[in-house]
């Protein structure tokens, strides 16, 4: 019985060694310390961001539990759902379920879930999306703990270098030389993306100045009549909010028919998906912002 039992040990070993079998080893954006033996096979993504970073990354087969918001790639659309994306949706019962290797999430909309997770068993894993850099170093993270290093570095390096591209369209170009821009995501009531924000950074990123990079709050409500005072000379939006920003309804917004952006139509629809998630999408969207901003360059 010994011997049977050393002789499928070692077997073991050796299947693990063949097959590339390294220890996966990292620190989360909470201080957890995430060791796995191998990499994962089985994962539960708990942000849209971080379901593209997986397959993009080659760990779409890994791919066991998803929220229903993540849409992209198509093949997300088939895997099982286990929550809609706040903390308070997401069903630990159905994760403990699927008896995954790593459930990943983000530490301000899923960190409260870790001590539960800890409880159940399940390796949870919080991930920054703060800005560029993290997400960049997420997608790292997301091919180490179960995809391609090699396919993640190269995504990596196109990003970088995409947004090194917009970047130049308007080097040199003075600060004050630079379109100022709104970012309309609601107008009852009216609210806008403050700096610090990833849509506030895309806006920073595509060469646009933000009019309220003043504020300190992420997502402040603003009024009509600050609008009107900071004229803006051009309106960003999400599809989604496109109806409520029709030249007519704006032109109908007291004083808002002298705004240079609506004067001259400078009405700017983004995909809500990549203007607003920081995943590998994200320069899609500074890319369109640029080519609004910069049709000349």
């Amino acid at each position: 019985m010994v011997r049977k039992s050393i002789i499928a040990l070692v077997a073991a070993v050796l299947a693990a060694s063949a097959a590339g079998a390294q220890p996966v080893e990292f620190t989360d954006a909470i201080g957890t310390a995430i060791s796995m033996p191998g990499r994962a096979v089985r994962v539960v993504s708990l942000s849209p961001a971080f379901t593209e970073m997986l397959y993009a990354v080659g760990a779409g087969s890994a791919v066991v539990g998803v929220t229903s918001y993540c849409n992209y790639p198509a093949a997300a659309l088939a895997v099982p759902k286990v929550g809609a994306y706040t903390a308070d949706t997401i069903s630990v019962e159905t994760i403990v379920a699927m008896k995954p290797d790593l459930v990943i999430g983000e530490p301000e909309m899923h960190g409260s879930l870790a001590a539960t997770f800890k409880r159940a068993g399940v390796r949870f894993a919080a991930l920054s999306l703060r800005d560029f850099a993290a997400v960049y170093r997420a997608i790292e993270l997301c091919a180490m703990a179960a995809g391609d290093r090699a396919t993640a570095a190269a995504l990596v390096a196109s990003m970088k270098a995409r947004v090194e591209a917009v970047r130049a369209r308007f080097a040199g170009l003075p600060e004050s030389s630079r379109p100022t821009v709104f970012w309309e995501i609601w107008d009852e009531p009216l609210m806008t993306a403050g700096p610090r924000t990833f849509t506030g950074q895309l806006i920073e990123a595509a060469g646009g100045r933000n009019i309220f990079a003043d504020v300190t709050e992420d997502w402040p409500m603003v009024s009509f009549e600050a609008i009107v005072a900071r004229d803006p000379q051009y309106i960003f939006s999400p599809y989604t909010h496109g109806s409520a920003l029709t030249g007519e309804k704006l032109a109908a917004r007291p004083g808002w028919a002298g705004i240079r952006a609506v004067r001259l139509g400078n009405v700017v629809l983004l995909d809500d998906d990549i203007s607003s998630r920081p995943g590998p999408r994200f320069v899609e969207a500074i890319e369109a912002m640029a080519a609004a901003l910069y049709p000349g360059r």
